[in-house]
């Protein structure tokens, strides 16, 4: 019985001292498991037994433009690196989504609903899998490894497949028209093992978003002639599949600073954009990327241009858009992914972008690949540089990054409403991204629906899955940039990213990170902003006047820390204004004095456009 107290009492020592070096940040059991086992620090780098697994994918597909049945096979070989032996294995079969009586959070047409994804062939190592050791559930499969797969080696899968495209509710990829195809979510995938929760088991019901391993893919997409093909990776055979004219225009936009119309309206009615095979097969190769996506159309417009990411080491990105001739904001989308991609690279996050191509394609809404966006068409050009921005954003996170999208979507999310701020009013003036994201935050904080963003958000849906994931982290990251000052701020950003990009980092290793990097403690920020309810509230509690000074004092009402705004007015003219960054709240004072000149007023108001407040109604004095 005493081994047994002292086993209690070591743990609890153990529990009481990593709850102190985390600053009080509470830590879940299967993180703190990960800590101890050394694949994760509480100063916030990957520990000395961090290891992560990984795939090659070797695929073929093809789309019958006529049925919208898409076919493929595939061999994959899956690396166990992890230091457990693997008895199963499970794969991601994304399309069940649309298949009779699967598991939805988002509402789709029942045009849209048919059998999902068929499996004609599976087999592990050569040999064919029986029925009997394989199990779907919701977007999973779980397949029974007739042998276990031992730490340090590997096993190959090869499958067989197909589906048929949505032409309805077209959640982030479908049929945009009778020829043209976004094709996402599309191949058989293995799922993440990692050190946190072993397998990824969640199924993809709509709202929350994915999460993959760093992987290598050789790709050949079998399309009809005429038809183009954009997708992730660097198209291997451009002579072999575009026309000599075309390819001549395709071979110059790729060091043009310019932007080069390589398919334009009078291509398509001048003869062959392709060669003129009945089939043409495009082969495309992308290495340690999380996924793999592609569209095509046999009349889609086509654009391209060179992009700078690092000037100094000659590093380009042939930035492309494919799009139809209706949508006439996307004319200018080539150009605005260059200067997106060349404003990420040296300003915010100002690390050089990390692919060698990105294509943007006009589908429908606004969603996110490795090398591949799928945009819309907006209605303003204000949209159109927001959308476009966002997306290219995500480069950064979730893909550089590898961060969890199902578990913790403001990882990336956030980061990519905050990172273009600048961008997006730079480059469109009527654009006012951080009013936005204020008004939209200030509109549900503090409600029993602003759910905290450490919750996982596959739990999430509707506006607390959009507050948690955008507005809310959003603010967050723009507003601990403010009080840290650019220099600080991105000192402690590229500590996070060059210890990991690449890898799988969870929100305690981005806490840890930013704390390590500034030699400084900063969970009283992280604590309200992300693991707490409440709200940002602050109210002018009294005005008093001395001498020759007016001191305004500044209550904090609500938990979450905010700047400090305030503006003088005499009728309408403004005559003074003072501004405080948020961490004039770091040692969890409740009231801040403004020290303000005596002049005339007719009253004094507190907050802004860009500053959320759950209640205005006491940010206004009036003399």
């Amino acid at each position: 019985m005493k081994k047994i107290y002292l086993v209690i009492g070591i743990t609890t020592l153990l529990c009481i001292a990593t709850l102190a070096q985390s600053g009080g940040i509470y830590i879940p059991k299967n993180i703190e498991d990960a800590i101890e086992s050394k694949t994760r620090t509480l100063s916030g780098a990957p520990g000395e037994s961090y290891w992560q697994n990984y795939s090659d994918y070797s695929i073929e597909a093809e789309i019958n433009p006529e049925t919208k049945l898409l076919s493929g096979k595939e061999k994959i070989t899956y690396y166990n690196q992890s230091p457990d032996t693997l008895t199963n294995i499970v794969i991601r079969l994304y399309h069940d989504f649309y298949k009779k009586g699967g598991k939805r959070d988002w509402q789709i047409s029942p045009n849209a609903v048919n059998d999902g994804v068929e499996i004609s062939l599976l087999s592990v190592n050569s040999n064919v899998i029986e029925e009997g050791k394989i199990r779907r559930s919701g977007t999973n499969l779980f397949l029974g490894l007739p042998e276990n797969l031992a730490p340090n080696c590997s096993v190959e899968i090869s499958v067989g497949w197909n589906f048929t495209i949505p032409d309805e509710s077209k959640l982030r990829m479908g049929v945009y028209d009778s020829t043209s195809f976004y094709v996402a979510y599309w191949y058989p995938q293995i799922a993440v093992y990692d050190d946190i929760d072993g397998w990824d088991r969640f199924d993809y019901s709509g709202t929350s978003e994915f999460y993959n391993d760093f992987n290598n893919y050789d790709v050949t997409i079998k399309m009809p002639k005429n038809y183009l093909v954009w997708a992730t990776g660097v198209l291997q055979n451009p002579e072999e599949v575009l026309s000599e004219r075309i390819a001549k225009k395709y071979k110059k936009a790729y060091s043009s600073k310019d932007v080069v119309n390589i398919v334009n309206e009078e291509d398509y009615s001048s003869g062959a954009i392709t060669k003129n095979n009945n089939a043409l097969n495009w082969r495309f190769l992308a290495k340690n990327v999380p996924d793999f996506m592609f569209g095509t159309s046999d009349h889609y417009l086509w654009d391209g241009v060179s992009a700078v990411a690092d000037e100094s080491k000659g590093k380009k990105v042939f930035t492309a858009a494919a799009y139809k001739k209706e949508s006439k904001d996307f004319y200018e989308v080539a150009d605005i992914a260059r200067k997106s991609i060349e404003y990420f690279s040296t300003r915010l996050p100002g690390v050089a972008f990390p692919y060698p191509e990105l294509t943007v394609f006009n589908g429908s809404g606004g969603m996110e690949a490795p090398m591949m966006v799928n945009d819309g068409t907006a209605s303003t050009r204000a949209g159109t540089v927001g959308v476009t921005s966002h997306e290219i954003a995500h480069t950064y996170f979730p893909f550089y990054m590898g961060t969890n999208e199902r578990k913790y979507s403001w990882m990336d999310e956030g980061w990519a409403v905050m990172l273009p701020f600048d961008f997006q009013a730079e480059t469109d003036t009527g654009s006012n991204q951080r009013a936005q994201n204020g008004s939209g935050y200030s509109w549900m904080a503090g409600s029993e629906m602003d759910i905290p963003p450490m919750i996982p958000t596959i739990f999430l849906q509707s506006n607390s899955y959009r507050t948690a994931s955008y507005s809310r982290p959003g603010l967050a990251y723009e507003f601990l940039y403010d009080m840290l000052g650019e220099a600080r701020f991105k000192k402690a950003l590229h500590h996070y990213m060059n210890q990991w990009n690449g890898k799988h980092p969870i929100p305690y290793d981005f806490f840890f990170s930013f704390n390590e990097a500034l030699d400084e403690d900063l969970s009283w920020y992280w604590k309200p902003w992300f693991f707490e309810s409440g709200s940002p509230d602050l109210g002018i509690e009294k005005v008093e006047e001395t001498e020759n000074k007016r001191l305004v004092t500044i209550e904090k009402i609500g938990n979450v820390p905010v700047p400090i705004s305030v503006t003088v007015y005499n009728g309408e003219e403004e005559i003074a204004s003072a501004y405080k960054a948020a961490d004039v709240w770091k040692d969890n004072n409740r009231t801040y004095i403004i020290e303000l000149e005596k002049m005339e007023y007719t009253r004094i108001e507190l907050g802004g456009i860009t500053i959320p407040d759950s209640r205005a109604n006491n940010n206004t004095y009036f003399k």
